[in-house]
């Protein structure tokens, strides 16, 4: 009779546990990503698929409604990127079915005829790492972030100015290119730093063409604090061994016109100081060895 009791106990129990899974526990095949709990402003909350509810209200329908937090405003949604860097140049919440001057690709998505972020950008492409592509521009990937502008803009509406091309074909100085940079335009022959004048702050003038990214020494520390004593000591020996000129910023900053020649050859008489470094591949004022001359490497 003992053993018969045992016999039971054992079968009811195995039955009341195939009984009480409880309603909510998900099958074994569905291993849904749980959000983490902390999401700080260091915290990159794209390319894991983890983040969904920063953006999204509720799981967003494909095809149908996407459930966006902030009504969504892009402003708000996109707020990390805003007003972070130069390379974000595109005006947004302007209205562009009315721009006879584009042509709206129809797989760019507009929000009540307006621009937003996800215009340009594919955002689920964001979402998941196997979709990424630099930049998640819709299309991507592009030879060049340009080609990218014309899926809308006419290229040859928007060739680009170079204000390097300073000398004509006859030979002669193409002056309306020194008022690209300068407020009035500088004797070539007489003027000194010290007497030329700029319609702005030069890194600024710079930078509208030029924006610095990688492993530029801009990048860096070079503009942030005007050279100590002894830097300024050593790039003055530098002028006078190289008969160069190292220009600083009118604040006593490094420029980028410290290290490299605005100037076109031919533009500044050769045997000037200002004038080397005008024919040099990037147009730095000590070709090659700048770097390793001031630095003594």
């Amino acid at each position: 009779m003992r053993k018969e009791r045992i016999l039971f106990l054992i079968i009811f129990l195995s039955i009341w546990g195939c009984l009480s899974v409880p309603e909510q526990e998900a099958p074994k095949t569905a291993t849904p990503t749980t959000e983490p709990t902390v999401v700080t402003e260091k915290t990159n909350i794209h390319f894991t698929g983890q983040y969904c509810s920063e953006c999204h209200e509720r799981t967003p329908v494909k095809g149908g409604d996407r459930y966006l937090k902030y009504n969504g405003d892009y402003q708000l949604l996109c707020r990390c990127h805003h007003g972070m860097s130069p390379g974000y140049c595109h005006p947004l919440d302007i209205n562009a079915e009315d721009n006879e001057k584009i042509t709206i690709p129809a797989d760019f998505p507009l929000t009540d005829g307006k621009f937003t972020c996800d215009t340009c950008h594919d955002v689920y492409r964001q979402c998941q790492k196997r979709l990424f592509n630099r930049y998640t521009l819709r299309g991507a990937p592009y030879p060049r972030k340009t080609d990218f502008c014309y899926r809308c803009h006419a290229g040859k509406k928007y060739q680009q100015l170079n204000a390097h091309h300073q000398i004509q074909a006859d030979g002669t100085l193409d002056t309306k290119m020194c008022l690209y940079c300068h407020a009035k335009k500088p004797d070539e022959k007489t003027a000194t730093y010290k007497d030329v004048t700029f319609i702005g702050n030069t890194r600024a003038l710079c930078r509208r063409c030029h924006p610095i990214e990688g492993d530029h020494p801009g990048d860096f520390d070079h503009m942030a604090e005007p050279p100590s004593a002894k830097w300024l000591k050593h790039m003055a020996d530098m002028q006078t061994t190289y008969d160069i000129i190292l220009p600083l910023a009118k604040d006593g900053k490094m420029t980028c016109i410290t290290c490299h020649n605005p100037h076109e050859k031919g533009v500044i008489a050769a045997d000037k100081p200002s004038a080397k470094g005008a024919d040099s591949k990037y147009r730095e004022r000590l070709p090659g060895t700048l770097c390793i001359e001031c630095h003594q490497m």
